[in-house]
């Protein structure tokens, strides 16, 4: 007899958890209603069951309700009852020379004026089609990738397997935790301090886990930086919003002054990225946990490469496998953006089960997770299948609908907790703690 989602979602959540030092979560006692129903050529309703399941039971829930898995992996947004678009306009996958496809991700209006510039055509879609029919689709994703921009050729299930990048990461576990230094117990009953040091969707979706629990998440983003509303609004609720340029004293020391007490930091910049700022690993307080998230890991010869959820699925051959098992002509990525949300639940999973270990022995902690790591756990839960494409559905009782700056917001209801505050914009908080 086939095992069924609940028992296979428990098996996976075990496997992680023995991952970790503390002592086991109680995985036998999580309730699971059933799957969400993803149609996928992969296991993302074990997936997607397994990373709520081990976040729900870090923070003391042993129920898990597909609706809500469902709807928060649906990840949309309504604004006044309209839709909030995902994608820019020249976002997407283009035909290629070799009748392949290219994927280019141009939400960032300087990540479109990049690849405008280098193809040297009109910011179209049409232009930016027949420009790329002009390249060796290799060596543009390279000269774009170089130029900082984001390009993903969709290789093969076999011609990843094959990169030198993808021998050098397919060992890794899907998250690690290390002690990196000493530290008292930290034994406050005030509310979890989270530093969410984030942008676009797997680390906000750990920052949001914890405020649908209490903590007193505070997001720091740089006033120079571009942001995506919709990810935003989707995983803000419960979060303070406040911006610092780390490349000014006084932005810096305001900075210094949070990561000093905070309880968490999460680092979900490109690798990198903050160190270059002064606020590497030895600037992490005694006694706090890091949690640090990336696209392509910190090892292997593309370590610290920019990717979002989609580029690691069409560069390690999920779209492409996707197209193979679906029977179809067209890229076939994954129903949802499972890479992010499973990766960001994780974080907080692992971010929640050292921040009480570290209660009862001390320490500073470091956990990593990425999405390439995410993605390899993935693809190993079962082998692909034959499958017809689908688009996911929330039921209207897993939306939240609320007043908020942006006017009435419906988003998906955290997988548990309780979305306390309304998502609000950037920028408008103090630095500082409650």
């Amino acid at each position: 007899m086939e095992p069924t989602y609940e028992l296979r979602a428990r098996e996976a959540i075990s496997s992680i958890d023995s991952l970790l030092p503390s002592r086991p979560l109680p995985v036998e006692a999580l309730a699971i209603g059933g799957p969400p129903g993803f149609a996928s050529a992969f296991e993302v309703d074990v997936a997607a069951l397994a990373a709520s399941g081990a976040a729900n039971l870090a923070f003391g829930h042993t129920t898990l309700d597909p609706s809500l898995v469902a709807a928060t992996f649906a990840g949309g947004v309504l604004v006044d009852g309209e839709p909030v678009p995902g994608w820019a306009s020249l976002s997407g996958f283009y035909a290629t020379s070799n009748e392949r496809r290219l994927q280019l991700h141009c939400n960032f209006p300087h990540h479109a004026a990049g690849v405008v510039e280098r193809l040297g055509c009109e910011a179209t879609r049409d232009a930016v089609q027949e420009a790329i029919l002009d390249w060796n689709p290799l060596e543009l994703e390279a000269a774009l990738i170089a130029d900082g921009m984001i390009a993903a050729y969709l290789r093969t299930p076999g011609e990843w397997e094959r990169h030198d990048h993808a021998r050098a990461t397919s060992h890794l576990p899907v998250l690690t935790v290390e002690q990196i230094g000493e530290g008292v117990p930290r034994t406050s009953r005030r509310p979890t301090r989270v530093l969410d040091c984030s942008r676009v969707l797997a680390g906000p979706v750990a920052g949001h886990m914890f405020a649908s629990h209490g903590a007193d998440v505070l997001r720091v983003d740089g006033p120079h930086l571009p942001s995506v509303d919709m990810c935003v609004m989707v995983s803000g609720a419960g979060k303070r919003n406040t911006a610092l340029d780390l490349r000014k004293s006084e932005g810096s020391a305001a900075f210094a002054e949070l990561l000093t007490n905070a309880d968490v930091w999460i680092d979900a910049y490109r690798p990198g990225a903050l160190a270059s700022n002064g606020f590497d690993l030895d600037r992490v307080a005694p006694g706090s946990v890091v949690v640090q998230l990336s696209a392509f890991d910190w090892v292997g010869p593309w370590a610290g490469r920019r990717g979002f959820d989609s580029i690691v699925q069409s560069t390690t051959g999920i779209v492409e496998a996707g197209s193979t098992w679906a029977e179809s002509d067209e890229p076939v990525p994954l129903p949802v953006q499972a890479l992010d949300y499973a990766t960001g639940l994780l974080a907080a999973y692992a971010g929640e089960r050292i921040r009480q270990h570290q209660r009862e022995v001390g320490g500073t902690w470091l956990v990593r997770v990425s999405l390439l790591r995410t993605r390899n756990w993935l693809v190993g839960l079962g082998a692909p299948k034959p499958f017809t494409p689908a688009k996911p559905q929330a039921d209207s009782d897993a939306l939240a609908t609320m007043a908020s700056d942006w006017g009435h917001l419906t988003i998906p209801k955290p997988v548990s907790g309780t979305h306390h505050t309304p998502p609000a914009k950037l920028g408008t908080a103090q630095p500082t703690w409650l």
